[in-house]
């Protein structure tokens, strides 16, 4: 009878680690950011060359109201776009406050002088800050 209960007990311990060792394997391990690190300016930067040199750089102004202002290197106009944070590293820049879509990135990495973020497409963008 003891062994059997042993036996039992072993089987239960087998399987209590089993299923947490499955769960584990399934949770995602989301890195919290600091928001108020994106508030500045920000120019896109990248690590490789261009594929099309016709491809403009961006710079960003992001205000803590939740503004964001746009320009491409080559030229002195500006757009005004709204930003607003999604969950935990979602970034929605819309090109009204009012617009219900806009484009979804998310930030993967958001220090006080660098940021990356990833598109629909998983292409990264990088970004630098510029004092």
């Amino acid at each position: 009878m003891n062994k059997l209960f042993i036996g039992l007990l072993i089987i239960a311990a087998g399987a209590v680690t089993y299923f947490l060792l499955k769960n584990k394997k399934n949770t995602t391990e989301t890195v919290a950011i600091n928001k108020e690190f994106i508030i500045g300016k920000w120019k896109t930067a990248t690590n490789e060359p261009l594929k099309d040199s016709a491809q403009p750089k961006f710079s960003y102004e992001f205000q803590k109201d939740g503004v964001a202002y746009r320009a491409t290197s080559d030229t002195a106009k500006v757009d005004t776009v709204s930003y607003a944070w999604k969950e935990n590293s979602g970034l929605l820049i819309k090109d009204k406050a009012a617009d219900t879509t806009g484009i979804l990135l998310t930030v993967v990495i958001l220090t006080a002088d660098s940021m990356k973020v990833k598109n629909r497409d998983n292409s990264e963008i990088f970004f630098t800050k510029l004092k």
